[in-house]
C-alpha cells in the first residue's frame, strides 16, 4: 500500500538540508546505524583506516586530532593496525552520556566520544572509589569537589594523552583479541594491551599504586565486579 504522507523515498536522508549533486545522500558520520559499522568494517581501504570527525557539539570538543590519532597508529606495529577500518568521533549520544562512555569498539571501527569544555567532568555527590582512582591515577587526572559534588578534571596535555595511549589503544586491543567468552576477560586483555603499548613506547608516567584513601575521604572499600558485558571503554562505577 503507498504510504500518502512519504511520496519521495530520499526524504530523511539529508541532514540539514545538504544534497550533493542534486541527490540526498546520507552523511555517515551521524547515521551510525549496525549496517554502516558493518560496511565501514567490510570496505577494502587503501590507506589501512580512515577517520570520521563530526561537530561535537557547542559544550564538548574532540581532545585529538585526526593526525594525532594518525601519528599514534603509526607507531604501533602494522600487524595491530591492519584490521582496523575507521576511527569515529562522533557527537555524544544521550545513552553514552548517562553511562559515562568515553569510547567503544563496534566491528573494525574505533569510537572516540567527545569530552566536555570545561575539561571537568561530574562524577556523583560521593567522593570516587578506590577502582576509580587507580584507574585514572596514571593519566595525572585530578579529583575536585564543590559544593555540587565531586568532579573529574584534566589538563588538556593530560587529557590528549589519555585518549591516544590509553582509549585508543584500549579499543585496538579489543580488535586485536583473542575470542573469550568472558566480557571480563576481554575487557582485562584490552586494558592490558594499552598499559603495555603505553610503556613502550615511553608514555606512561608512572604506574598505578595504592592510593591513599585518608586524601578522599568516604572512599568506598567495597570490591566492585563487571556485572554488564560491554565492549564499550567507560569510567569505572561511580
Amino acid at each position: 500500500m503507498r504510504n500518502p504522507i512519504r511520496r519521495n523515498k530520499n526524504i530523511g536522508k539529508t541532514q540539514g538540508g545538504r544534497v550533493k549533486d542534486g541527490s540526498a545522500s546520507e552523511k555517515l558520520s551521524r547515521i551510525f546505524s549496525r549496517q554502516i559499522w558493518a560496511r565501514l568494517s567490510d570496505e577494502e581501504i587503501h590507506d589501512g583506516y580512515i577517520v570520521i570527525e563530526d561537530n561535537p557539539s557547542r559544550d564538548y570538543f574532540h581532545p585529538v586530532s585526526e593526525d594525532e590519532i594518525r601519528k599514534t597508529l603509526d607507531r604501533m606495529p602494522n600487524k595491530l593496525t591492519e584490521h582496523l577500518r575507521a576511527v569515529v568521533m562522533p557527537r555524544l549520544t544521550v545513552s553514552d552520556k548517562r553511562r559515562g562512555v568515553e569510547a567503544r569498539r563496534r566491528y573494525s571501527c574505533i569510537i572516540l566520544n567527545p569530552f566536555p569544555t570545561t575539561l571537568r567532568v561530574f562524577w556523583s555527590n560521593t567522593p570516587p572509589k578506590k577502582k576509580a582512582v587507580q584507574h585514572y591515577e596514571p593519566w595525572n587526572a585530578r579529583w575536585e569537589e564543590d559544593e555540587h559534588g565531586w568532579f573529574q578534571a584534566w589538563d588538556l596535555d593530560e587529557l590528549k594523552t589519555y585518549y591516544l595511549f590509553h582509549l585508543l589503544l584500549h579499543e585496538l586491543g579489543h580488535i586485536n583479541q583473542p575470542w573469550f567468552n568472558s566480557p571480563m576477560r576481554r575487557e582485562d586483555f584490552a586494558e592490558d594491551f594499552a598499559l603495555t603499548w603505553a610503556r613502550k613506547l615511553n608514555v606512561l608516567r608512572r604506574e598505578s599504586k595504592s592510593v591513599n584513601t585518608n586524601s578522599l575521604p568516604g572512599v568506598s572499600r567495597k570490591r566492585m565486579t563487571t556485572k554488564n558485558p560491554n565492549r564499550a571503554s567507560k569510567a569505572p562505577s561511580q
